[in-house]
């Protein structure tokens, strides 16, 4: 035995033996970087550590630490990392929540300034650390008028040399004045990214977002501006009356391609969304039947986030046929659309294939949108389900075989109301899940 343990110990390759180039590549695949570079700066390897610098020129700190282990790596980060490679870090990526740590790093480590900072990109909300697909259910309608300061934080952190700037707040604020306010302190940024969704509730804004307001207080404080992509949805409750052709012509004096959509719904909500062209973004929201996602120029190939919202029209059979089509890369949608189809779907009749989709949700809706999607549509690479609990007990009662398919690859379930009395029933129709429990239960 001892023989054979000898053995096996000789055959064991450690991550030192590995020649740089092959270090290197494992370490460019590793996610979060954070996690590695607390790993591997500071442990007394020098050979690791100087590999390690070589990838510390980006840093994103998007990533969702929820557990006590990750939360003393983010510590060590700050605490022994980032004096090491603050000097290296030419990109950085951040949630606000991060603003109070990498100011109070900045004030006492570099005189306030990341001194070769030429890419920053502020996100609101996290990523989740297993799949990197932005949380979908959030809200963040009070994030600005509870943690205004934090605008004021950002700004108080001199990047002298930032060049590209990326904003992007997909789901709605409200008080969007110390955003621009934000923007027209940076004099030198020469790429400018911007994907957000503005207004529901108070008082601003009071009027879409269209070119004249990015005329008037975006684009003059930006001389050096050379690349400016943007897609913008503003809501508004009880909207004035403005056709398409108005928020058209707001843009005149831009010579940069765009498009926009101007829908109105029965909540007496109208939403307006501005997006340059060709489309950068990969998430929609409150896409209804009226958005002109199928074009033959593919301009929204490259989504994967979809969030379909309708109270006027119901979603039909062809309308995700084509979704399946324009959009082949998707892996997270969201339905929201209480409206029975008119036109249903029969397996004879259509065969639509979502290769990708990974993550479900099915909180909001009608029935038939849970039978079309579990049992009629291909769903190979499914693995998260959010559903109404009612109509998941329908759907596994009904026992079609194609339903069975499609759900037995999925590992993450989420009911709308606590389904403890039922997770027997939930566990067999589902082989390999893991119930996530309600907060009620």
């Amino acid at each position: 035995m001892s023989s054979m343990n000898c053995l096996s110990k000789m055959n064991v390759i450690e991550l030192v033996d590995l020649p740089d180039e092959l270090i290197l590549f494992i370490m460019k695949k590793v996610n979060p970087r954070m996690l590695l570079l607390c790993s591997m700066i500071g442990i007394g390897n020098n050979r690791l550590e100087a590999l390690a610098f070589d990838i510390c020129h980006s840093i994103d700190l998007t990533f969702d630490y929820p557990q006590a282990p990750h939360r003393s790596f983010r510590r060590r980060f700050f605490s022994h990392v980032m004096p090491r490679i603050s000097y290296d870090i030419q990109s950085l990526r951040i949630n606000l929540n991060h603003i109070q740590s990498i100011k109070t790093f900045v004030e006492n480590n570099c005189n306030g300034t990341l001194p070769n900072l030429t890419h920053l990109k502020i996100m609101l909300g996290t990523n989740q650390v297993k799949t990197g697909i932005p949380y979908t259910i959030v809200t963040i309608g009070n994030v600005f008028e509870n943690n205004l300061n934090l605008i004021s934080k950002i700004r108080s952190i001199s990047c002298p040399n930032l060049k590209q700037m990326t904003m992007t707040m997909y789901r709605n604020f409200n008080n969007y004045v110390p955003c621009i306010s934000l923007l027209q302190q940076l004099l030198n940024v020469e790429y400018l990214t911007l994907l957000l969704a503005i207004g529901v509730q108070g008082t601003t804004p009071n009027h879409f977002i269209d070119g004249f307001f990015l005329e008037r207080n975006i684009l003059p404080y930006m001389p050096r501006l050379r690349q400016f992509n943007y897609h913008i949805r503003s809501i508004l409750k009880n909207a004035s009356h403005i056709t398409i052709d108005q928020i058209r012509q707001s843009f005149l004096k831009q010579q940069q391609p765009f498009d926009c959509v101007l829908d109105n719904f029965n909540n007496n909500y109208g939403q307006c969304q501005i997006y340059s062209l060709p489309f950068i973004g990969t998430r929609l929201d409150f896409v209804s039947n009226r958005f002109p996602l199928f074009d033959i120029n593919k301009t929204f190939s490259n989504v994967t986030i979809l969030l379909l919202f309708d109270d006027v029209k119901p979603f039909e059979s062809v309308f995700f046929e084509r979704v399946a089509r324009a959009l082949p890369q998707l892996r997270t949608l969201e339905i929201f659309n209480q409206l029975e189809q008119q036109e249903k779907m029969t397996a004879k009749k259509i065969s639509i294939d979502f290769a990708h989709l990974a993550v479900l949700i099915l909180y909001d809706i009608h029935i038939d949108y849970a039978q079309q999607f579990l049992c009629q549509i291909h769903l190979p690479s499914l693995i998260e389900l959010v559903i109404n609990k009612d109509i998941l007990l329908t759907i596994i009662d009904e026992n079609q075989q194609q339903a069975r398919d499609n759900c037995s690859r999925v590992g993450t379930i989420r009911t709308s109301k606590p389904s403890y009395e039922s997770i027997d029933i939930i566990e067999n129709f589902f082989p390999l899940v893991y119930y996530v429990k309600h907060p009620n239960e």
